[in-house]
This record gives C-alpha cells, structure tokens and sequence, in this order.
C-alpha cells in the first residue's frame, strides 16, 4: 500500500522520508548516474518542499520500492526551471496543477506492478486535494505505456533526447474516470492509499 506524506520534513515520518531520499540517491546517481548534488547518500534538493507531497510504496519494514514527488506549480517548478523550452504551447500553472517528479522503483520491482499502485494513488491524492491536472517530464515509452493502462495525458512540445532516450513534457488530467480506468488496467478494487500523513501546520510554517 502507499503512503501519502505531506512535507519533506515531517515529523511524524522522519525515517520514511529519508529511506525515500536515500532510494532516490540509488535510483537516479548510483544507478542513472546523474550529475546531482546529494550529501550523505541521500537526494533531496530545492524542489523538496514543506508544501510537497509524496507517494511512498513500502513493506512493513520501511524497506522502500517506488516513490513519487508532486508539487503545486503556483511556484517554482523543475519543468519550468530547467526544461521550459520542451514546452511549445503554455505550460499549465496553478494551485490545481501538480508538477509530477522523481518517480522511482526498484530496478527488482519494475515487473511487478508496484508502479501501478502508485500512479493510482497519485490520482486518489489528486481528487482528495481537487487536482484537476499533472505536469512534467516524462520518456516517451513510459508515457505510452501510463495512456494504454488508461491515463489520458497530452504533450506539450516535442520529443527531446534525454540520457539517450525520446522525453517528452506532457500534462495529465486527473478526473474519476481515468482513476477507474487505471484500477481496470492494474486490477485493483480498493483504494491503494494506506495512509496519510499530513504536514502539522505550526511546523510547517516554521519549516
């Protein structure tokens, strides 16, 4: 099941936060080698917010398989920072769009359908907080793939080659149907989300 955490420090998840960081470190140095500042084997960096959420599939041990970040765009994005010029029409903004990044599984889980359960859990966290699109950079076979499980998503530009494979920028839309059509695709019946973990508001304002 997937955890939901709102805040790159909260406090009632500290470990699972930085098992996530340290997983990502795996995911995208050690294994994708990217060039990306990290300290202690952890990867976090100025996109890891008070105000982001994120989707952390885990066995009962903390042991992490897949994660995902997903921030409100009505403030600095990644798609916008680094890769505005992979967007040839306007790029969506607002409190009611998230921008979808560091999505991460275990190289021994990738077959298993973990992912599933998470890109379901992004879209029953997208109605719980009234979503209504996604944003971000994705390579072009896994985007394919999320549109024949039933995501509906559109390009914003062109395909770009990124570490010798076709990305694209696309937006998501998140609406009940797409949610059902996915639970279809990956065979799930229940909710995937486990539980939620939100951020306390005295420490987030203070983080």
């Amino acid at each position: 099941m997937v955890q939901v955490i709102a805040g790159a420090a909260n406090p009632d998840c500290g470990p699972l936060l930085e098992e996530m960081f340290r997983h990502r470190y795996q995911i995208f140095v050690r294994e994708k080698g990217w060039n990306l500042k990290c300290e202690n084997d952890l990867e976090i960096d100025k996109y890891d917010t008070a105000d982001t959420i994120y989707l952390v599939e885990s066995d009962s041990g903390s042991k992490i398989g897949a994660s995902m970040r997903l921030n409100p765009t009505d403030r600095p994005c990644m798609l916008e920072d680094h890769f505005a010029d992979m967007c040839e029409r306007t790029m969506p903004r607002g409190k009611d769009v998230w921008e979808l990044t560091r999505g991460a599984v275990s190289s021994d889980l990738r077959k298993s359908g973990i992912y599933g359960r998470v890109i379901c859990a992004m879209v029953e966290s997208a109605l719980l907080w009234g979503i209504q699109r996604g944003i971000g950079v994705f390579s072009v076979d896994y985007l394919m793939k999320q549109m024949r499980f039933g995501l509906d998503a559109k390009p914003l530009g062109r395909p770009r080659i990124i570490d010798g494979e076709p990305n694209v920028a696309a937006e998501i839309l998140f609406d009940r149907q797409t949610l059902e059509r996915l639970r279809a695709s990956f065979r799930i019946t229940t909710p995937t989300i486990e539980r939620l973990y939100l951020m306390p508001a005295p420490r987030k304002a203070a983080a």
